[in-house]
């Protein structure tokens, strides 16, 4: 049985691809990067897996990363404003009602009481 193939003891066969000069000369060129024949990469890049449409993992980490670190800035720049005008009591009150929401939103989501972040 050939690799990739889906009956015992399949033959493969001269099969016809349409393209113009220039896609299949990226075909071609993407073949010999990945080491194959053009007809060898055409088949397997068509039996591959669909990938997931959207931004990669990496990509949304770096994304939130970002968010994270505005949000951060701007609950500094909030606190820091509270103290100069004499309202600490302000900041406190504004950690508890946020931790209020987080423990409500983990009972509602059902997420495990503990590091929101871990």
């Amino acid at each position: 049985m050939q690799e990739g193939s889906a009956e015992p003891k399949a033959v493969r066969k001269q099969r016809a691809v349409k393209a113009t000069d220039s896609e299949w000369d990226i075909v071609r060129a993407r073949a010999k990067a990945a080491r194959m024949s053009a007809s060898g990469y055409v088949v397997r890049r068509a039996l591959a897996p669909e990938r997931a449409s959207g931004p990669s993992l990496e990509t949304v980490v770096a994304r939130l990363d970002r968010i994270e670190t505005a949000v951060l800035t701007l609950a500094e720049v909030e606190r820091m404003r509270l103290a100069e005008r004499g309202e600490d009591g302000g900041w406190t009150a504004a950690l508890q009602r946020v931790e209020l929401r987080l423990r409500t939103e983990r009972t509602v989501s059902g997420e495990a009481e503990g590091s929101r972040w871990a």
